[in-house]
Formats: structure tokens, C-alpha cells, sequence
């Protein structure tokens, strides 16, 4: 594997420190700093003089000079992939969930929620390194489209549920997960859904508490469904959308004759919490056959235990083709199991015949 530079782009002398720290010590990762000014030429001196591969940028808000200059970055140079490192508080997340609908390839949280302080070593090398190492591997013509989602969502017409016969193998649960790229894949796929499936619907996806409750509010702002950030105990309704919370396992399990949601804060899987595997593995016990999953965009290795338990149950498996996938490892190992693929338009359409 050759080096993957990664061009630094913080003011935060102690988030550097940690950067520094964490990728000196692998060496499949180069480091460079920019500390000139952006909007300025030393910017573009750096890109011709360090040929960075990735660019890993601070952004501490939604209306911060740094989210316009990440903009500048995305429509005048689409090739080239942006990390970025938001605050863990509400304008981070609202930040990060823009950004990542504007072509971020995927966010890191740089503080802690309560104290503020800067993230610690473990945490940048678990959570940043295997997204920089994904770098290459990444879709580049998903990337190279700077107006890929605005354009994408434009086009998208919500599917009617008239237009669908009775399914003999009906699902009777809905569960949508992903991971590097899989945002705006769940949103443009939701938005083509009718917003009356007589389903519900869980989305679990790798962020942190404060993040997961933003993206429930925006998704649902987006997509028109009604969407919750899930809550312990929670009863599940057909055609509402439960994100798992971040910082908590989130199960299915039958109470009085009802499925409901409850949270744990058990050991984190495979690095996660929310885990895909704990929700899949909970939902094929209370639902046996009756479980669809989705994956969506994607990599690492959370969710293919759960894959499993539902193809061993006689549920349902489909994912996101390669060409429509930022990142198609995650969908690419669940391929194995034999499931089929869809490009992303065409997902909304095999869901919903699947659950009338």
C-alpha cells in the first residue's frame, strides 16, 4: 500500500498534537500541515507543493468560514477527498450532516461532548485512520459529483403504494444501515419512499447522541416522513423512521404483544454503539423471516453478523450497487451471502414491494 498524504487543515494546536501523534506512528499515513490563510494563495501553493491525497479539515459550525472555504474546496476541486473534524455539540453535528451531504467523505468528532476537550489518541486512530486508508478505495465518480445530492434529491419522485400487488413474503420491519457514504444514500432513499409503509422503519448508522437526534430532525425536514430519534421503550409504528440514538445499542424486543425499541449501553461492537449487528440480531429473534435489512454505502465490519442471522432466518437482504456506493466494502461482503444488488434509485422501489 503506498502513503496516503493527508493534508492537515486546523487551528487547534492541540487537535494537531493528537493528529501528529496517531499517524506518525502508522506508516501507511503521511502528514502535512497547512497553517497559511485560506481563501489565499498559500493554499494553493500547498496542494501543488505537498500533492496531498486526502484533506482532513476542522469545522466548528454551520455559518463558519471554514464550512464556506470547505465549500470553495468541493465545487473547485471535486477530486479531491475532504475528512472533516466538527466539534461533538450541535452546531458540529449540523455541520457535519451538511457537510456530508456536500460530498464530505465522512466526519470525525475532535472534542468531547460536555468538557470540550480535545479527543485522545485512541479515539483519532480507531475512528480516522481506517476512513484514510478507505481513501482509495473510494467511488470517484460519486465524489467528483460536487452537486451529487442537491441534483440527486431534485429528481427523486416519491413512490405510490397503489402500484403494488400483496406480497406473499411481506416483511413486517424495515432496517436501513450504512456507514462511510451512507447519508445522503438514506436520504434520497427515503425521500422515494411512500410515506405510508405499513411498516416501521430503523436506521442505524455510526454516530455519536448529539448527532443522531440532529439527523432524525433533518431527515425527517428532507424526506417528509416522521421521524424519531428512538427512545427507550419506544413502541414501533408503521411508517415512522426510529434512528438509533448514538451511544446506545438499540434492540427489538416484544412487550404486552408489541414490538418496542429499548437501549442498552452495553460493550461497544466492533468498535460501535449503535451497533448493526445487536439491532439485526435482535430483530431476526423477535421477527424471524419477516426481517428486511438494507445496506447501504459503506465499509468495516459491523453489520455482516447481522446479515448472516437474517439470511440464516429466511429474511430479506438487499444492498446498494457498487456504482452508486461512495464505499462498497460493507455491501460488497454482505454480497457474498448471495443477496442482490440495486443501484440506488432503484432501492425504493424493491423495498417497497417487498413490505405492501
Amino acid at each position: 500500500m503506498n502513503t496516503i498524504k493527508t493534508l492537515v487543515i486546523e487551528p487547534d494546536v492541540n487537535v494537531r498534537k493528537r493528529l501528529d501523534a496517531v499517524i506518525t506512528k502508522d506508516s501507511d499515513v503521511e502528514m502535512a500541515v497547512f497553517q497559511g490563510e485560506i481563501y489565499s494563495a498559500d493554499f494553493e501553493h500547498s496542494l501543488e507543493s505537498e500533492h496531498p491525497e486526502v484533506i482532513l479539515m476542522g469545522i466548528d459550525g454551520p455559518e463558519s468560514k471554514q464550512m464556506e472555504f470547505f465549500r470553495s474546496i468541493r465545487k473547485y476541486r471535486p477530486a479531491m477527498p475532504v475528512l472533516i473534524m466538527t466539534p461533538h455539540n450541535r452546531e458540529g453535528a449540523e455541520a457535519a450532516i451538511e457537510a456530508l451531504k456536500m460530498g464530505a467523505v465522512e466526519y470525525v468528532t475532535k472534542t468531547m461532548s460536555l468538557s470540550g476537550a480535545v479527543r485522545s489518541e485512541t479515539h483519532f486512530s480507531e475512528r480516522l485512520l481506517p476512513v484514510i486508508k478507505a481513501v482509495p478505495r473510494l467511488n470517484r465518480n460519486i465524489l467528483m459529483s460536487s452537486s451529487y445530492f442537491e441534483k440527486s434529491l431534485e429528481k427523486v419522485q416519491r413512490i405510490s403504494i397503489d402500484q403494488f400487488t400483496p406480497s406473499m413474503i411481506r416483511a413486517e420491519l424495515l432496517v436501513i444501515v450504512g456507514c462511510l457514504g451512507g447519508v445522503p444514500s438514506l436520504y434520497l432513499l427515503l425521500s422515494s419512499l411512500p410515506e405510508n409503509l405499513p411498516v416501521p422503519i430503523v436506521v442505524v448508522q455510526h454516530m455519536p447522541k448529539i448527532y443522531t437526534a440532529y439527523m432524525a430532525e433533518d431527515v425527517e425536514r428532507i424526506t417528509g416522513h416522521v421521524v424519531h430519534e428512538a427512545k427507550d421503550g419506544t413502541e414501533m409504528k408503521p411508517g415512522v423512521v426510529y434512528v438509533a440514538p448514538g451511544n446506545y445499542h438499540s434492540k427489538v424486543v416484544r412487550e404486552n404483544g408489541t414490538n418496542v425499541i429499548c437501549l442498552n449501553s452495553g460493550p461497544k461492537v466492533k468498535g460501535f454503539r449503535p451497533s448493526i449487528d445487536v439491532m439485526l440480531q435482535s430483530a431476526r429473534q423477535i421477527l424471524g423471516d419477516r426481517v428486511l435489512a438494507v445496506y447501504l454505502s459503506g465499509g468495516g465490519q459491523d453489520g455482516i453478523e447481522g446479515a448472516e442471522v437474517v439470511d440464516i432466518a429466511g429474511g430479506q437482504i438487499i444492498i446498494q450497487n457498487k456504482s452508486s456506493s461512495l464505499l462498497h466494502d460493507l455491501p460488497w461482503k454482505i454480497k457474498n451471502l448471495g443477496v442482490k444488488e440495486f443501484p440506488l434509485e432503484r432501492l425504493g422501489h424493491e423495498i417497497t414491494q417487498r413490505v405492501i
